[in-house]
């Protein structure tokens, strides 16, 4: 009897091991249904996800090889097929033929497929849409940071063409792009009338064989440097009439302590310097020239000077009064008089602390007390000995 128990377990186990699927799964069979001999399908490519700006317009997008079609037939039979444009432009359709839809506008194609169609199945119905859209190259050369050929799509814009090879070099043209078509026409365009109001147009979509050319310009006759408080300091190429509030809106990127108060525009004017201060409301007046410096000051702060522990420059606070700023700079020293301190505007005008209010732009300063200008650094018996010792001298002289 234990022989044939152990040999039960053993068996038991012997099953348990190898009949594992290890993670395979098998389904049963579908009981009560048989394919439909009747009914054809075709699969396409697994499809990708685009994202639209809007729903595609079937008399503007332009079909090209790789785009994928969806047909569907109804008659005494069921059609349905996913099918590829190939890549010279043609489109198969099995059971019907070869059809050339290249370079037609999206409604153009789908009605030339459907009369196509007509003459094989002439009592059928159908439908034709687009599945997708194709992926192709386009060539990108001249002054941008990453040159060649990218990926793109028929709904892909000159600006994310632009990103995808790094960006604009900071002598590019900007305003004169040069997009050449298959056919050898070319077109400019003015990319910075994009950046400052954004006309479509000169953000465009591209085709196969288009390339796009960003032209290098001169810095000495169009270059312009931009530097202070902005992210990337630097070279930049101007536009003829651009203005400084145009220029700041495409190129500016501020530090949180710019002072947008207080543009400086340092410009070359018959061999001497000349330095202009432009406040916001005149940035869209003030005209650029090649060779103009603008810099982007700090925004002022609060400057605390004198007999403080730790002198410096500081942010500047609405509310905050004179001591506020005086214990920010670690509070006055043993001989600083805090009750004395004085605040000078930009203006030039000088206020009692206590009096002023503290404006962005202000010194306040913490002079020494009499006392210690009288005294020193002696303490209150050294004092005490000297006035005594002066008293008594002058006593002994007197008598």
């Amino acid at each position: 009897m234990k022989v044939i128990r152990y040999f039960t377990i053993v068996v038991l186990l012997f099953n348990l091991l190898f009949a594992q699927s290890y993670g395979r799964r098998f389904l049963p069979p579908v009981v009560g249904k048989e394919k439909d001999e009747q009914d054809v399908e075709l699969t396409g490519p697994e499809q990708q996800i685009f994202s639209l700006e809007t729903a595609i317009n079937p008399d503007e997008y332009i079909v090209g090889p790789g785009d994928i079609f969806g047909i569907n037939i109804i008659t005494t039979q069921n059609f349905t097929f996913t099918l590829t444009v190939g890549p010279t432009g043609e489109l198969l359709i099995p059971g019907v033929g070869v059809i050339d839809i290249n370079g037609k506008s999206l409604l153009n194609a789908q009605n030339e497929i459907k009369d196509f169609i007509s003459c094989t199945y002439t009592n059928a119905k159908f439908s034709v849409t687009l599945l997708n859209i194709r992926n192709f190259k386009v060539q990108v050369i001249g002054a941008v940071n990453s040159q060649g050929f990218l990926d793109v799509t028929p709904i892909t814009r000159l600006d994310q063409i632009i990103d995808e090879a790094g960006g604009f070099h900071q002598f590019a043209q900007e305003y004169n792009i040069q997009i050449t078509r298959a056919n050898g026409t070319t077109k400019s365009l003015n990319f910075l009338k994009y950046l400052s109001n954004g006309e479509l147009i000169n953000n465009p979509t591209f085709l196969e064989g288009d390339r796009i050319f960003v032209p290098f310009s001169d810095v000495d006759k169009e270059g312009v440097v931009i530097r202070g408080s902005i992210e990337g300091s630097g070279y930049d190429i101007i536009k003829k009439g651009e203005t400084l509030g145009e220029f700041l809106i495409r190129r500016a990127k501020f530090s949180t302590n710019a002072d947008l108060k207080s543009v400086t525009i340092t410009r070359m004017e018959n061999g001497k310097e000349l330095f202009m201060t432009v406040f916001p409301e005149d940035f869209h007046k003030t005209v650029l020239k090649p060779g103009d410096a603008i810099d982007i000051l700090r925004e002022r702060g609060v400057s605390v000077n004198g007999f403080v522990q730790a002198p410096g420059g500081f942010n500047f606070f609405p509310g905050y009064t004179y001591l506020d700023y005086i214990n920010m700079a670690g509070g006055n020293t043993v001989e600083g008089d805090v009750e004395k301190a004085i605040v000078r505007h930009l203006d030039g005008t000088i206020e009692k602390g206590k009096e002023a209010e503290v404006q962005r732009g202000d010194v306040i300063i913490v002079p020494r007390t009499r006392m210690y200008v009288l005294f020193g650094n002696m303490s209150a018996l050294q004092i005490l000995s000297a006035v005594t010792t002066v008293v008594l001298t002058f006593i002994a002289a007197t008598k």
